[in-house]
């Protein structure tokens, strides 16, 4: 668990983890800096606790990809539970998670579905994969072993539902130097080496209350439009060539090698993110070469479709 400044939700979670069916055999809380008193709830928790709690507290602010890196190399079980500070898990997380992984070798990490609720958990009427867009496709196409497929599109294993075997973290630390990396880095790397499933059982209350770093939420058609001229103003195409060039380079260096086909789609994600970057400034010029891009299947399979071609057509 990475902590910063959370007292407001940090017992709930804590208490969350008392009442899981199968408790965890350990918890490491990784601090950052907080000014608050999460720490002291933190510390005053891990006394009390009917596991082991080791509490790291930073005295200067790292950020939450370093945090959590931080955390993930002091862990010493088989299984390792991403936890956010603000969220609260049902109780049948640990054992439905660890199940899958405990029952089915070639898994090498499974994520959950959850459910939204905002900051007095009063549920807002719809759920974490409806947020990220992950439909019943995509959801069966992970569970057929071709995560790596949907991954290029988008990675949509929040951490906060992300259940992963130890024995990947040599390979999967250290991070790269991206904002918000930690999860989706895990998730896309680990797809290239072993399966990735998923559980469509909301086992999370994912908490939106206003000052979460990532706030995943559903839009409506206006919100949608706002938020693509704002991907486009922070940088979204550019950070996505610099993930999957780093997650290619990663994937080139395993001793094995990554699972057929993963690389040559993560590649192929990449030459498609390289070339949203180049189009020229002209709508005139950019039309007929989104239109090539949306006729050869560019747009649908490494994008959101129809909604990443306007985006490129539209509001550049």
């Amino acid at each position: 668990m990475a902590t910063c400044n959370g007292q407001a939700w940090i017992d709930a979670q804590l208490t969350s983890l008392v009442d899981q069916r199968r408790q965890p055999d350990e918890l490491i809380v990784c601090d950052d800096a907080s000014e608050d008193a999460t720490l002291a709830r933190v510390r005053a928790f891990a006394a009390e606790a009917p596991f082991e709690v080791r509490v790291e507290a930073r005295a200067e602010r790292i950020g939450a990809t370093a945090n959590f890196a931080d955390a993930i190399a002091r862990c010493r079980g088989d299984i390792i539970f991403l936890a956010d500070q603000d969220d609260r898990w049902r109780p049948d997380k640990i054992a439905a998670l660890a199940g899958v992984l405990d029952d089915h070798a070639p898994v090498g990490a499974v994520f959950c579905n959850g459910r939204v609720v905002d900051g007095e958990s009063q549920p807002l009427g719809y759920d974490l994969w409806q947020a990220l867009g992950f439909d019943a496709r995509e959801q069966t196409a992970v569970n057929a072993g071709r995560s790596h497929e949907v991954f290029a599109r988008h990675v949509v294993a929040a951490g906060t539902g992300l259940a992963f075997r130890r024995r990947f973290v040599p390979w999967l630390l250290p991070f790269p130097t991206l904002r918000s990396a930690h999860d989706a880095w895990v998730a896309a790397l680990i797809a290239g080496v072993a399966r990735v499933d998923c559980v469509a059982e909301p086992l999370i209350d994912y908490r939106l209350h206003g000052a979460n770093q990532i706030g995943l939420q559903r839009f409506d058609l206006r919100e949608q439009y706002e938020q693509a001229k704002q991907q486009l103003e922070n940088g979204a195409l550019e950070y996505a060539v610099s993930f999957f060039e780093a997650a290619c380079d990663r994937l080139r260096a395993v001793p094995d090698g990554p699972q057929p086909g993963v690389l040559e789609t993560y590649e192929a994600k990449l030459a498609h993110a390289r070339w949203r970057c180049a189009l020229p400034e002209s709508a005139a010029l950019r039309a007929p070469q989104v239109a090539a891009e949306a006729a050869r299947g560019g747009y649908r399979r490494y994008a959101y479709g129809w909604k990443s071609a306007a985006q490129d057509l539209l509001l550049r």
